[in-house]
């Protein structure tokens, strides 16, 4: 009977192996006469049934002449050691120009193949132009998924992440992916500052790469087509093109205490103060379109215009793609004002958009409005990816291919195969967070191939300082770092500051005070170790002045800003404050990396200022203080700058004692049975403030807290206990303060590590990547905030596992490589 149990036992496992191993290959289609295409096989079976390699789209600069190259093969093939390279010249006649085209098949590994597209041309200063690389399957699907969809219907994909599959007859899921924006030259930026009329969010005129990645349309699938199509270089003219405008309800419903009164296309609304009130009703807005929203208005109040998904009779999440954020559009009381803004619906699972115009401040007072308009686009489309002359363009694309297991199986493998099919070595989380950065990371615009990086989608269309800093200098790639540097150094104040915000298609002015200069200047440290950059001398000597000057002008050590240093930057301080830790920690590493640039600095001053640092430990309580007016308070940010001290010049500020002291008070809060260590938590909130009673610890509350009004109406009530920077756990600086404590000798730091970036993964099963903050207290999954996906800087853990000794820089593909990018 044992001997039955174990044969059984052997042929599960055979039959397991069996049913689980991939091995994808390729196959040479075509001949001679007919011209060379690839076909990518599962076995011996084919998985794509494509008739050619891509779709080519030309034009001249003045757009007058055009040209399109379809199902492009090649006219000869080499077999090389991982595939196959397929090459063919051709002149264009209607040019009078040269064209080189290529495309090379790599098996990087049993289950991912990568897919390379070169095209160069020495005849024409410039080209117009777009690409599409079509999959079509060698079968009908059982159906489509996208990242964040199990049973994606059809069409554009516009999501967090751009990766969507297929399901084989077999449950093998086919996926398909795309080397970053910066890479391949496309940008995800639906929408453009409302800047100087009140702030928020409008979608663009010109609408780049709207179709990056489309499935087969639900229509297409029912005529018997099927395809997944990356197209590169694509825009959308709003204001050229067709348009149908939508029918507006006769009468609309208020929502909230308004009085409401309606004349033809004039509406009028009086508020008392009180809560969000005004205008509500279904827009006829459907998914996978694009529409223009306009009206006129007058008041003598703001005016808010919020969308919402809809469905079933239930009001979902705000749109992301084009219209946010609008809570104080001015008006004048007396004269008309023109609202104008575009806006992409995207695959969501919603039937239709709910749209609200009104009162969301709490004021009281009046809104007129009059020819509410909403037009469905079919735009005008244009090309607009550039082929320049003795120039060589690459599009790199993946595909893989897997067992289907569920959903968030589907968005970890995408992340994971993007890295490797990069070329990146390391663990399944760096592999995760590596890939993620990367999708993050594209083109400043239209008219602007630079690289460009923001936080996440929800902060889209913004580079931050502090978020590229961190994200960036995570990499060994030379061009990536220079390049959005050199950007920073262009916003350059003539003070010395450097600018906090770039926002493409509008414009920031905003730089200030806080770490921003810092963290560019040792940034710029970075780049001339790694790459041997030489640095713009003036502009480094401007930037040592501008924070001598600004943080410490009576040169006494002690600094003083009007605004935090550390990522916690929701207060700010007049006068100047000199009360936290962390911005202490900053300044002491400004002046470390002055010294470092080689600027005259006297020695004891910077011994000065890192001591200064250190008296911010108490030593009853035994830890930092992160705002000294109020001692109990206790962060994880207050280590960062002892991380950067030790990271980059090797040096402690803190001692052994203070740091383990600090870190042996920080709780660790959601705590699973299933985590990698269950006996300890797996996140520890980034600001928490330290109680004598069992627990040890409590959130803050509208009494008990450093951050003024934004504290008192946010705080009140217990209403964001554990969440944002109420209690939050924001994993670049609390696992950066435990590779701190890792260095300093503190016996917990690997199992916190180990465990954080299990959370990050697994805490949330519907969200498996980087997050900006994980809650510590919560009670179901759709209380944690969807803006927070996607983090980009949480990809700075793999400098903090250098640091531990956990990888090496050789694991990242662009370390010691000098290309552009």
């Amino acid at each position: 009977m044992r001997l039955e149990k174990l044969l059984l036992a052997f042929c599960l496992l055979i039959l397991s192996n069996i049913s689980y191993t991939q091995d994808l290959g390729l196959e040479i289609q075509g001949d001679k006469e007919t011209g060379y295409f690839v076909q990518i096989l599962n076995g011996a079976d084919g998985l794509t049934a494509n008739q050619g390699e891509f779709n080519l789209q030309l034009s001249n600069l003045d757009r007058s002449v055009s040209y399109k190259i379809e199902n492009w093969r090649g006219v000869f093939y080499e077999k090389t050691e991982k595939g196959y390279i397929l090459g063919k010249p051709q002149y264009l006649k209607d040019f009078d120009s040269n064209l080189y085209s290529e495309v090379e098949y790599e098996k990087v590994s049993p289950s991912l193949v990568k897919k390379t597209l070169r095209i160069s041309q020495n005849s024409i200063p410039n080209f117009y132009y777009s690409v599409d690389l079509t999959n079509v399957p060698a079968f009908t699907p059982k159906k489509y998924v996208s990242f964040e969809y199990e049973n994606f219907e059809g069409g554009m994909v516009h999501e967090l992440y751009p990766s969507a599959g297929f399901i084989t007859n077999e449950d093998d899921v086919v996926g398909f992916l795309t080397d970053p924006g910066y890479k391949n030259i496309f940008t995800r930026t639906t929408r453009r500052r409302f800047s100087g009329r009140g702030g928020g969010m409008v979608g663009m005129r010109i609408l780049p790469d709207a179709k990056l990645l489309l499935t087969a349309s639900p229509k297409e699938q029912d005529n018997g087509e099927h395809y997944i199509k990356y197209t590169f270089g694509e825009a959308l003219n709003l204001d050229h093109g067709e348009s149908l405008e939508l029918q507006m309800p006769d009468l609309y419903s208020k929502t909230g205490e308004v009085k409401l009164r309606q004349d033809d296309s004039l509406i009028e609304m009086i508020f008392p103060k009180g809560d969000k009130a005004g205008i509500e009703f279904l827009s006829g807005m459907e998914p996978q379109k694009i529409y223009s929203i306009s009206f006129s208005a007058k008041g003598d109040m703001p005016l808010a215009l919020k969308l919402y998904n809809y469905k079933n009779g239930v009001e979902g999440s705000e749109l992301e793609h084009g219209i946010k954020y609008i809570d104080g559009f001015p008006l004048e009381k007396n004269s008309w004002q023109e609202f104008k803004a575009s806006v992409m619906v995207p695959y969501t699972e919603a039937e239709n958009v709910k749209m609200f115009i009104g009162r969301t401040n709490g004021l009281s007072g009046s809104l007129n409005i009059k020819d509410l308009k909403i037009l469905k686009h079919k735009p005008y489309r244009l090309d607009y990816n550039r082929l320049s002359m003795g120039d060589t363009i690459e599009k790199v694309t993946y595909v893989f291919m897997k067992p289907w297991k569920d959903q968030k199986d589907f968005k970890v493998s995408s992340q994971v195969k993007l890295a490797e099919g990069m070329g990146f070595e390391g663990t399944e989380a760096e592999k995760m967070l590596y890939a993620n950065f990367q999708m993050m990371t594209w083109i400043t615009s239209v008219d602007d191939e630079k690289p460009f990086n923001v936080p996440n989608l929800n902060y889209s269309p913004d580079m931050y300082n502090r978020d590229s800093f961190w994200s960036v200098i995570s990499t060994y790639n030379k061009g990536l770092n220079v390049s959005i540097w050199n950007q920073w150094a262009a916003t350059q104040t003539p003070e010395g500051a450097i600018g906090t915000i770039i926002t493409p298609y509008m414009g920031s002015v905003e730089a200030k005070d806080n770490e921003a200069t810092i963290e560019w200047l040792v940034w710029g440290l970075l780049n001339k170790r790694r790459f041997g950059v030489e640095l713009p001398k003036e502009k480094i000597q401007l930037a040592a002045d501008y924070i001598l000057n600004e943080f410490d002008e009576n040169r006494d050590g002690k600094c003083a800003s009007h605004f935090s240093m550390s990522q916690v930057d929701v207060m700010e301080y007049h006068p100047k404050t000199e009360r936290m830790a962390a911005n202490q920690g900053m300044f002491a590493v400004a002046l470390k990396t002055i010294q470092a640039l080689g600027l005259e600095i006297e020695e004891d001053y910077v011994e000065k200022a890192e001591q200064e640092y250190r008296n911010f430990y108490d030593e009853e309580r035994k830890h930092l203080l992160f705002d000294s007016d109020y001692p109990d308070l206790i962060s994880v940010t207050d280590l960062v700058p002892e991380f950067l001290s030790l990271w980059v010049f090797e040096k402690p500020m803190l001692t052994n004692e203070m740091v383990q002291n600090h870190l042996d008070q920080i709780p660790a809060l959601n705590k699973v049975e299933n985590s990698l260590h269950p006996e300890i938590g797996t996140t520890a909130p980034i600001i928490v403030r330290l109680a004598d009673d069992e627990k040890g610890y409590t959130y803050m509350d509208e009494e008990y807290q450093p951050f003024g009004d934004f504290g008192v109406n946010n705080y009140g009530n217990n209403s964001r206990d554990g969440f944002y920077y109420n209690g939050g756990s924001w994993l670049r600086a609390e696992y950066t303060a435990y590779a701190v404590g890792y260095w300093h000798g503190w016996e917990s730091a690997k199992k916190r590590m180990e465990n954080r970036l299990w959370a990050e993964k697994n805490l949330n099963p519907n969200w498996p990547y980087s997050k900006e903050f994980i809650p510590t207290k919560w009670e179901s999954y759709d209380e944690w905030w969807p803006s927070t996906r996607g983090l980009s800087w949480n990809v700075f853990i793999l400098m903090a596992n250098e640091f531990v000794g956990d990888r090496t820089p050789e694991m990242d593909p662009d370390f010691n490589k000098r290309n552009k990018y």
